[in-house]
């Protein structure tokens, strides 16, 4: 219990939600996590334990003789009279709602899972993952039915607006890359000096203001969500969970266009169950471990050290996939420190602006080498932050965090830069369609479920917790942009696309 307690906790501190139930199986993904769990942990975690060892120490001192020895009739019924007042407390919730009400426990955990957690428990949370696990009632499949024929109809006969045709596509994933250290300096020196210089490039259109939409599988929903314009499950990780079914995917259009395409990571295939998703999502190759035998602090070297001697040799046009692991976490490295002590910050924002600024100088190398090695000038280049961590209330200070705290960024490189806005929030989800659009395969049976930044998107998005980022005065607009979270929670545990 100490340890399911513990890890709740850690989870927490780093996620922003409950550990879910199929979490516990990944133990792939705790090779590499040292550092993780150490920087989570603070001083006061030792209450937690406190009481045991209390209780070890008391049941060490005391005598068991000490203790009236019971029948097993009478521990019956004390087992009994421990059993009805718990099912007194929780069964009532569960027969006056109904399961889709707010006030039922699955629709609480549904919508907000930590505050339900507080006040309900984790009896009632085993209950709704054992229930949400089940699969989906004929019901549910129906509405995604419903949804996707009036999908179908309203992108029958959408425009292809052919941006870069046969242009290679690569794709950079930056681990926790956010908005704010971007543009930003500190004690004179720039944060991102490499990607300042990107953004105001000629033909560069820098999107700050990404709300990300990951959920618990974090970067690999990131993955997901670029991939194929779906958003995560509302409970666990798609990637672990539904990483080996079929899915529309960003890979497989551009296939029909005669693209090979590859998948490049830093870490092992195995995390966040890369080998089974790098499939399902039309991938061609999978090229992993990549940092060598680096730290993970400094991976971002060789995966675009190596990850250049691969595209030079890849036949063209490709699309690739690079996926990097530096900025995972704010730790304490032997990375030079160009800032000078921040005395005014804690110490995880001085850890986080050092890493981003090795980072950045990695993506900075990167590029040039694209372009002295003539692979730039026939490629659109796309980096975009995987997901939120180090929030920007942490930097200035602010307990509160908003989402804008969590922007994540989005740049491409080499791109058609008439009439888009670059100035509007826009989510995750909406990156899939702008790169369909961008690749000129706008035609492709599945645009996603959010908007091409070419078609003029409504300007908000729609946060995991159903929270709203941007201007949105549209009520039924911003229903129907909750209930997509649901729709596509529901296509991805029904295998919607299997026979597609």
């Amino acid at each position: 219990m100490n340890l399911y307690i513990l890890s709740n906790l850690l989870y927490y501190r780093n996620y922003g939600t409950i550990m879910p139930l199929s979490s516990y199986m990944m133990v792939e993904n705790l090779d590499g996590l040292g550092p993780s769990i150490v920087n989570s942990l603070r001083k006061t975690d030792v209450w937690l334990v406190f009481p045991s060892i209390c209780f070890m120490i008391f049941y060490c001192i005391v005598p068991l003789t000490r203790f009236p020895q019971q029948r097993p009739i009478e521990s019956w019924q004390n087992f009994l009279l421990s059993v009805f007042p718990i099912a007194f407390i929780i069964v009532p919730s569960y027969l006056f709602h109904s399961p889709t009400d707010y006030a039922h426990p699955f629709g609480l955990y549904r919508n907000e899972i930590v505050r339900a957690y507080r006040q309900l428990g984790f009896i009632n949370y085993y209950l709704y993952e054992i229930k949400y696990l089940k699969g989906v009632s004929e019901k549910e499949r129906q509405s995604v039915v419903d949804f996707m024929n009036e999908y179908g109809r309203s992108h029958m006969a959408i425009e292809n607006l052919s941006k870069s045709v046969g242009k290679n596509l690569i794709v950079i994933l930056v681990e926790s890359l956010q908005s704010w250290p971007i543009g930003l300096s500190v004690s004179g020196t720039e944060v991102t000096p490499c990607l300042n210089k990107i953004i105001h490039e000629a033909g560069t259109l820098y999107f700050p203001k990404v709300l990300p939409q990951v959920k618990g599988g974090r970067s690999s929903d990131a993955q997901l969500l670029i991939n194929t314009g779906l958003l995560p499950i509302a409970n666990g990780a798609t990637a672990s969970l539904y990483g080996t079914q079929k899915y529309p995917s960003l890979a497989n259009a551009l296939r029909e266009r005669g693209y090979y395409s590859l998948s490049l990571l830093c870490d092992n295939k195995t995390y966040w169950n890369q080998e089974a998703t790098t499939k399902s999502y039309g991938f061609d190759a999978l090229y992993d471990r990549l940092a060598g035998d680096l730290p993970m602090t400094r991976a971002d070297e060789n995966l675009f050290k190596y990850g250049l001697s691969i595209l030079k040799q890849v036949r063209q046009p490709f699309y690739a996939q690079l996926v990097t692991m530096s900025g995972h976490d704010a730790v304490k490295t032997d990375l030079k420190n160009p800032f000078g002590k921040i005395s005014d910050k804690d110490i995880q924002v001085e850890y986080n602006l050092i890493i981003t600024h090795y980072v950045d100088s990695c993506i900075g190398k990167f590029v040039s080498d694209l372009k002295h090695c003539g692979l730039y000038d026939n490629s659109v280049v796309v980096i975009a932050g995987d997901h939120d961590a180090l929030t920007y209330n942490r930097f200035v200070g602010r307990d509160s965090v908003y989402l804008s705290d969590r922007y994540v960024p989005f740049v491409i490189l080499n791109a058609p830069s008439e009439g888009v806005d670059c100035r509007l929030v826009i989510g995750q989800s909406d990156i899939y369609p702008t790169l369909l659009d961008l690749m000129g395969v706008s035609d492709y049976y599945f645009r996603g479920l959010g908007e091409s930044v070419f078609r003029q998107p409504n300007g908000f998005a729609v946060y995991h917790t159903g929270e709203v980022e941007g201007d949105c005065t549209n009520d039924s607009l911003l229903a129907n942009k909750r209930e997509l979270w649901r729709i596509s929670d529901l296509m991805i545990r029904m295998n919607y696309f299997r026979d597609k």
